[in-house]
């Protein structure tokens, strides 16, 4: 059985993969919206498939923290880096939401003109 510390230390590497992958992610959800409004509607299409690689990694580590927590609560130590994690990976899913949005909506305007 792991140690209170051991467990801490277990979540604030989960909880710096998820930040760090969600955080590349939004980037490239920002990134997309601005290839988009470019009018490289190509170039904004591969950065949110390339975000959406790097979010599901981020999910992943998210997911196995919530699978260990319904387990054994105790082994996931509460944290204010996984509040911050968790923060990170719900403002990724937001910009991923309205950038796929943007995009369409520049794909239309473009289509038009």
């Amino acid at each position: 059985m792991a140690t209170e510390e051991e467990n801490l230390e277990a979540t604030q590497e989960a909880a710096f993969q998820i930040i760090a992958t969600v955080g590349s992610a939004k980037s490239q959800y920002i990134e997309a919206i601005q290839k988009a409004k470019e009018g490289d509607i190509a170039g904004a299409k591969a950065l949110i498939e390339s975000g959406d690689k790097d979010f599901g990694e981020g999910h992943t580590a998210h997911l196995s923290l919530l699978q260990q927590s319904a387990i054994d609560n105790s082994s996931v130590t509460f944290s204010l880096i996984l509040v911050h994690a968790e923060d990170q990976l719900m403002q990724a899913e937001s910009f991923r939401i309205i950038a796929r949005d943007f995009i369409d909506v520049y794909e239309k305007i473009g289509a038009k003109g």
